[in-house]
């Protein structure tokens, strides 16, 4: 079950679109709210002189920690009305150090709600830090003043692989809620005999479960095959697409596969993410 939802907060107006998502999944699952909050921190910047290694000049520091103490009290202020009993964790930290600090604590939660990458509100970095890096999905809804968050229709994207099937056990709870389940396996013209199989074994899974999924195998026109999931969950008038996270790993830092990229970036049908 979904009994604790995660989401970042920033003191924005996006706040508001966040919480609306964050609303909608604790109200269907009865789930307690947690609300992490960074406190972005100067920079050390090195100095001249006899005093050698990186420091910051102590009036920027105590303004940080200003701005942050306002900025979370309006937080407060405005989840007082919160449907949901909410607590606020407060971290005070380096730009650099926010994707892990939200990973590590989204371990122990069941859902980390984020917007959808697009470059405007939620940073990409944070949200490949949690795919990666929490063990644990995520739940990405596009930019909308009232986004729409429903579990009637869920669309499954299945290829068999470690990702597809993480993304399948995370999204139990609510492929339960659901009255439409389509296990969706996207192929090309030059599949195989063993790829003629792909899906069955997800859907029998599934049925042992109680759900009553049913599979539909769609062809992808020069191999896209993030717009032929796009165009799949649209037909089906899909609230949710459920899929795997890829990506590598270089110099440090993740990087999204192609698939994952798109429909991060592009998806009008809130996703359900993990790795």
């Amino acid at each position: 079950m979904i009994k604790d939802v995660m989401v970042w907060l920033d003191g924005s107006l996006a706040d508001g679109v966040r919480l609306e998502a964050v609303r909608a999944i604790a109200r269907e699952f009865e789930s307690q709210v947690v609300a992490l909050f960074f406190n972005s921190m100067p920079m050390p910047t090195p100095i001249v002189g006899p005093i050698t290694g990186p420091v910051v000049g102590a009036e920027m520091l105590e303004r940080a920690r200003e701005v942050g103490e306002e900025t979370k009290e309006k937080l407060v202020e405005r989840l007082q009305f919160f449907e949901r009993p909410v607590e606020i964790r407060q971290f005070d930290a380096l730009a650099s150090d926010i994707a892990d600090i939200a990973a590590r604590e989204a371990r122990a939660a069941d859902t980390f709600v984020a917007l959808r990458p697009n470059g405007a509100m939620d940073p990409e970095h944070l949200i490949e830090g949690v795919l990666f890096g929490s063990g644990r999905h995520l739940f990405l809804f596009p930019e909308a003043d009232r986004p729409r968050i429903a579990f009637d229709r869920i669309l499954v994207a299945w290829n068999g692989s470690r990702e597809s099937a993480r993304a399948m056990a995370e999204g139990m709870p609510f492929l339960h809620k659901a009255r439409e389940v389509t296990v969706a396996v996207i192929t090309d013209e030059s599949a195989t005999e063993e790829d003629a199989i792909v899906g069955v074994d997800a859907v029998s899974h599934l049925t042992h479960h109680g759900i009553d999924a049913v599979l539909r195998r769609v062809k992808s026109r020069n191999n896209d095959v993030g717009a032929a999931l796009i165009a799949e969950a649209e037909r089906r008038k899909a609230d949710l697409i459920v899929m795997g996270g890829y990506g590598h790993l270089r110099l440090r830092e993740w990087l999204l596969g192609g698939v994952t990229y798109n429909l991060m970036h592009e998806s009008p049908v809130p996703l359900l993410i993990a790795h």
